[in-house]
C-alpha cells in the first residue's frame, strides 16, 4: 500500500521564494506549473504558482525498509543525486536497482558517476519525528517544528541511543552567518552539565576539532584527538550535511561535510571504559542553529577512499595529502574494488541471486554482491569526456525530492497527488513514486544558485 500524504498527517510547510511560510497540505499538481494547496487560511484549496514556491517540507516521514538483500547499492548520478536500493544488474548500457520508493529503477550508465556497495547497517535512529524524542537541557531551549530541532536558547538537547561500538551519525545542520554547534557522542549522562565521559566534536567558524573527555579516580582529562581548519563548507554555506563515523574499537574516526572528506583521525589509545549511550547537540542562538534529517546507524568500520590520518597534534587542512601505511588503491583504476581492499581487473557481466559474475582476463567467477565495495565505471579521463559521461538536461518543471536517509533524486514533475508521484528524467525514464517516501520537495530549482 502506498503511504498517503493526506489530511490525517501533520501539516506540511510551504516555503516561498520571498520568505513567506504557509502550513497546510499539497493536494495535487497535474500540469507542473501550479500546485493545489489546502490550508486553514483558505476557505477552499487554492492554486499556487510553482515559480513562487521554493520547497515543501513533509513532517514525520518514516524511513522505508530496503528491499530484501544483504547489501545496499548506492547509485550516485552525474548531477549529484544519489539513491539506495538492492543491486539487480550492471550492463554496458544501464544499472538497475530495486528500491523501496519506486520499485525497480534502471539508470543510464553514462549518467551514473559512481556505484558503491555498502553493508546493510542496522538503523539505530531516524528523525526527528516529534517533540518528545529528545530531552532539552532547559525548558524552551529547543523546539520541534516540521522535522527540525530549532535552538531557541544557548542549550543542549539529548537522546539515549544505547551503547554502540561502531556507528555512523549523519544530520543536516543550518545556521545564519557563522556556524557554531557541538556534537557529543557516547556521553555518560542525559544532562550535559553532568557528563564526565564523552567525545566532543566542536564546529566553530572555519574550524572543526574533536576531543575526548574522561574522568578517572576523580581526575578529569580532556584530550584533543584531531583538528582541522579552513573548512570551506562553514565559510561559504549556511547549511550542510554532517557525517561522523566512529569506531571505538580501532579508534578510527572520519568527518565528512556534504559528502566531502574533511578529516580522518585516529585515537592513539582507544578506551571505551566509562563511556555512555547519550547523544547531545549543543546549539548557539547567535547562529540560529537547526538540526534535521538525523540518521544514526551501525557501521562496519570499513573506510571508502584513501585514509588520510595525520600524526597526533598536526592540523589537517582539507585537500592536503597525508602519507599513510594504510592507503588504499587509487580509485582511478578500472575494475572492481572489494570491501577488504583488494582490486580485481575485470568487469561485471551479470548479476543473479545476489551474486555478481566477474569476467577477468583469466576466467569468469561469481562473488556475493555484498563482498564488493565500488564499481569503477570509468577512469578520471573518461569522466571528463562528454561523450562517455553525460549530465541530464535541466528542465523548468524539475523538482528535487529528498529521502529521510539523506538520498535525493531530481526529476521533471508530471503529476502529484495523495496516491502517487509521477516523474520523468533522462537518467531513468518515467517512474512512479510513493509520496510517503520523501520528507522534502524542492521546486523552482534553477532560478537561483541555491546550495543544498
Amino acid at each position: 500500500m502506498i503511504p498517503s500524504i493526506g489530511l490525517a498527517q501533520p501539516p506540511m510547510t510551504a516555503q516561498f521564494e520571498n520568505g513567506d511560510i504557509l502550513k497546510g497540505r499539497l493536494v495535487s499538481s497535474s500540469d507542473g506549473k501550479t500546485v493545489l494547496w489546502d490550508s486553514s487560511a483558505f476557505p477552499e484549496p487554492q492554486e499556487l504558482d510553482l515559480k513562487m514556491l521554493r520547497e515543501v517540507g513533509i513532517p514525520a516521514t518514516e524511513e522505508q525498509e530496503l528491499p530484501p538483500g544483504d547489501h545496499v547499492a548506492v547509485v550516485e548520478l552525474t548531477n549529484g543525486d544519489n539513491v539506495r536500493g538492492t543491486l539487480l544488474s550492471v550492463t554496458e548500457e544501464a544499472i538497475s536497482i530495486s528500491t523501496s520508493f519506486g520499485g525497480e529503477m534502471t539508470f543510464r550508465r553514462n549518467m551514473v558517476d559512481r556505484l558503491d556497495i555498502e553493508d546493510r547497517p542496522e538503523l539505530i535512529y531516524s528523525g526527528p519525528k516529534g517533540p518528545d524524542e529528545w530531552v532539552p537541557s532547559v525548558e524552551d531551549g529547543w523546539k520541534y517544528e516540521n522535522g527540525r530541532l530549532i535552538c531557541e536558547r544557548n542549550s543542549s538537547i539529548s537522546r539515549d541511543i544505547g551503547e554502540q561500538d561502531r556507528m555512523r551519525v549523519a544530520f543536516d545542520v543550518s545556521w545564519r552567518e557563522n556556524a557554531r554547534f557541538r556534537l557529543y557522542l557516547h556521553a555518560d549522562h542525559e544532562d550535559l552539565d553532568q557528563v564526565d565521559n564523552c567525545y566532543e566534536l566542536v564546529c566553530q567558524s572555519q574550524y572543526a576539532y574533536l576531543r575526548k573527555r574522561t574522568s578517572r579516580n576523580n581526575r578529569t582529562e580532556s584530550t584533543t584527538i584531531g583538528t582541522t581548519g579552513g573548512v570551506r563548507e562553514f565559510q561559504e554555506q549556511e547549511k550542510v550535511r554532517v557525517e561522523f563515523l566512529h569506531d571505538r574499537i580501532s579508534g578510527r574516526i572520519r568527518l565528512m561535510l556534504g559528502g566531502r572528506i574533511i578529516a580522518d583521525w585516529k585515537e592513539q589509545a582507544p578506551d571505551a571504559k566509562g563511556m555512555g549511550s547519550f547523544v547531545h547537540f549543543l546549539g548557539d542562538t547567535s547562529s540560529a542553529i537547526e538540526i534535521s534529517r538525523i540518521r544514526i546507524t551501525t557501521w562496519d568500520g570499513l573506510i571508502d577512499g584513501q585514509w588520510q590520518e595525520a600524526p597526533m597534534g598536526l592540523r589537517v587542512f582539507p585537500g592536503e595529502d597525508m602519507d599513510s601505511e594504510e592507503d588504499e588503491p587509487e580509485q582511478d583504476q578500472e575494475g572492481i574494488f572489494l570491501r577488504n581492499g583488494d582490486h580485481i581487473s575485470g568487469d561485471a557481466v551479470g548479476i543473479e541471486g545476489g551474486k555478481v559474475r566477474l569476467k577477468t582476463r583469466f576466467k569468469e567467477f561469481d562473488l556475493p554482491v555484498s563482498r564488493l565495495r565500488t564499481f569503477a565505471l570509468r577512469t578520471s579521463e573518461e569522466a571528463n569526456d562528454p561523450e562517455l559521461c553525460w549530465k541530464p538536461i535541466r528542465r523548468a518543471k524539475d523538482i528535487r525530492a529528498w529521502f529521510p536517509d539523506g538520498g535525493v533524486i531530481t526529476f521533471e514533475l508530471l503529476e502529484i497527488n495523495d496516491e502517487v508521484i509521477r516523474g520523468r528524467s533522462q537518467t531513468f525514464g518515467e517512474a512512479e513514486f510513493a509520496p510517503g517516501s520523501f520528507n522534502r520537495f524542492e521546486f523552482n530549482l534553477y532560478a537561483s544558485d541555491r546550495r543544498r
